[in-house]
């Protein structure tokens, strides 16, 4: 009797760990750097600065909001919604998907907490 109480209880504590779904950002590689900054340029940058205002609030503020919750950050990539918009016209990009909001929240936060890595956006 208590080998299958041991039995079911190792079978159920499995199935939990098998059942949670882990949130893991991508490891910010070199690779990861060139791609999320080369990402940024081409679909970013045409409104928001790293530092300071211009078509679009700063990069490093919007970034700032999720320094503890990277996986709102991601939720807000694939689904972005204007969250002021009396002062700034909505995005116009296409969601990214999972992976590339991974990407991309990953190398954010990264750039957020070492300012001076050389793939920084201006």
């Amino acid at each position: 009797m208590r080998g299958s109480r041991i039995c079911i209880l190792i079978v159920v504590a499995v199935s939990l760990l098998f059942a949670v779904d882990a949130f893991v950002l991508p490891s910010v590689t070199p690779e990861l750097k060139t791609k999320a900054s080369e990402y940024y340029n081409n679909e970013c940058k045409g409104c928001h600065r790293w530092a300071r205002k211009f078509a679009a609030p700063p990069m490093k503020d919007n970034v700032a909001q999720y320094a503890e919750d990277p996986q709102g950050l991601v939720r807000y990539l694939m689904k972005p919604e204007p969250k002021h918009p009396d002062q700034w016209d909505p995005m116009e990009i296409a969601p990214m998907d999972s992976a590339e909001a991974k990407m991309m929240a990953a190398w954010l936060l990264y750039i957020l907490k070492h300012p001076d890595d050389a793939t920084r956006p201006k």
